[in-house]
């Protein structure tokens, strides 16, 4: 809201001074309240292009602003050494947003695009061939929470559910699962875990059904549900593995070779070249993922995004160089590489489960803390970092565990106000807000104003983190306000506290978190 205004008084400042071809400047919040509300370093960055002075440039692109302002937007605009502009808004528009806040409630923070935009979101794809780990359990939060915010930004949003359910690998584990019931050894580089005891099913087709069933009801419990399981069977059936690398022929991008047919990745700038089929006549996992991102694209959508583990980073531009051979647009298809999950308890890092000495699934995570400290924990960092994950943390109550002290904000929020009483939400004017301007509450004011931008931005860069963040900040906020004013008693007071717990039941709610009441 505030800060997408600002940015356009700046670029209308910019655009009158005669620069067409913009720097890309920063409008931000300073470290210091002194320094204005927000601050930018346009003047700076764009000094030279004019040939002018940082600080004289500052000065005319401040008297623009000012100009270009016809909302009221700002109440004062200083400059500081070497340039920068500090923007100090306007007392009754900060306060205009309790009400904007209370009249827009559950859809507070969401915004429409003018055209929406289709997003086909594909995340987890885990095989079909043994229980969930932790670290599908975080790419599957980090989907779901993405898919979350773009669908608040305005997108239109579908997940998906690739299940390679044909291959080398479900015959593996056919084959394991055999020799197991028959109390033979299993075959090598077979799967040897206890849980293939308790597979069951008479027929691979029953046996995949099986474990497919306990992923999705692995994923119920941790809130992550998906639109669509699309089959690799079907792709195969529907002769659309053949046809694709049919059509790459017909291009002129592959080649025979020792009975095999390989793809020309090397011409269309991946390390090496590939293969499509095998000797044996049968087609590779990579033609099948060939086949199945052209059927991405044929559905229609506008972007495609797919969120991979790290072990997957090789994979990114061979399967990028295939779409290229096919004139695909590339820059529609995004794909995340996340990193791995190390879990604990304190100091000590955990590495096989006590229950079966093999490694902790997800669901065995779940039943221990809960989904939403799981939910919390995994977003909280970086999509781009390695995740550590502090189980005995995660179990605390107390403000140490970060998911417990925003869920107790909420829950002091809901206290309040049911203390309170219902009747003394009453300041329904703006006129009865005016009084809002002590420094806790024009904080915490600023932090809920700052919402939409967040949801907007953290949709934009893929970034769950930004909400992770942006809760345990609001609750710091308003634990603040709330030790520096009384609320009981004064309406304004109450009806900022009811557009915080708005917000912060908001930020919970694309998390996956749920929101308390009590605690």
């Amino acid at each position: 809201m505030s800060q997408s205004k600002i940015d356009f008084l700046i670029t209308t400042a910019l655009n009158q001074l005669g620069v067409m071809d913009l720097s890309p400047f920063k409008v931000e919040v300073p470290p210091r309240k002194e320094l204005g509300d927000y601050a930018t370093n346009a003047a700076i960055l764009h000094a030279k292009k004019l040939g002018q002075n940082p600080l004289v440039l500052a000065e005319k692109m401040s008297g623009l602003i000012k100009q270009s302002d016809q909302a009221g937007l700002i109440r004062e605009i200083t400059i500081a050494k070497p340039g920068f502009i500090n923007i100090f808004l306007n007392d009754r528009y900060i306060q205009q947003t309790v009400l904007t806040i209370e009249k827009q409630a559950e859809k507070w923070g969401w915004s429409q695009l003018p055209v929406k935009q289709r997003i086909l979101l594909e995340f987890v794809s885990a095989n079909p061939t043994g229980p969930l780990h932790v670290g599908h359990g975080r790419w599957a939060v980090v989907g779901d929470i993405i898919a979350n915010i773009l669908s608040a930004a305005g997108y239109d949003v579908t997940k998906e559910f690739y299940v390679n359910n044909i291959g080398n690998q479900v015959e593996k584990l056919w084959q394991s699962i055999l020799a197991v019931r028959d109390n033979r050894p299993v075959p090598e580089s077979g799967y040897g875990g206890s849980y293939i005891k308790e597979i069951q099913g008479n027929t691979l087709e029953e046996t995949l059904d099986f474990l497919l069933t306990e992923q999705k009801a692995t994923l119920r419990q941790l809130g992550a549900n998906f639109d669509s399981y699309f089959f690799e069977n079907v792709l195969h059936e529907a002769g659309k593995v053949k046809a694709a690398v049919a059509r790459l022929t017909e291009l002129g991008k592959t080649f025979e070779e020792s009975g095999a047919i390989w793809f020309k990745a090397m011409e269309m700038g991946d390390d090496k070249n590939r293969v499509l089929i095998r000797e044996d006549g049968l087609p590779t996992y990579f033609a099948a993922d060939i086949a199945y991102h052209v059927d991405k694209f044929n559905r229609g959508f506008d972007r495609l995004i797919n969120i991979w583990g790290t072990d997957h980073h090789g994979y990114v531009n061979r399967l990028k160089s295939a779409l290229k051979a096919f004139d695909l647009p590339t820059e529609k298809f995004e794909i995340i590489i996340g990193q791995l999950v190390t879990l604990y308890r304190g100091d000590e890092a955990i590495r096989m489960s006590k229950r079966t000495g093999e490694m902790i699934t997800l669901k065995e995570v779940l039943d221990e803390i809960g989904p939403d400290a799981v939910r919390f924990f995994f977003a909280m960092t970086d999509v781009n970092s390695h995740l550590d994950f502090d189980l005995e943390l995660a179990k605390k109550q107390s403000n140490d565990n970060p998911v417990y002290y925003v869920q107790y904000a909420h829950a002091r929020i809901c206290s309040i106000l049911k203390k309170a009483g219902t009747a003394a939400l009453e300041a329904k004017q703006l006129t009865e807000l005016v009084g809002l301007t002590q420094p806790a509450e024009r904080e915490l004011m600023l932090k809920l104003l700052s919402f939409p931008e967040l949801v907007t931005s953290a949709a934009r860069l893929r970034q769950p983190q930004r909400l992770t963040e942006y809760a345990r900040e609001l609750a710091t906020t308003f634990h603040y306000f709330y030790e520096k004013c009384r609320v009981l008693g004064h309406p304004a007071r109450l009806y900022l506290v009811e557009a915080t717990r708005i917000t912060l039941h908001n930020v919970l709610k694309l998390l996956g978190v749920s929101t308390p009441e009590t605690m």
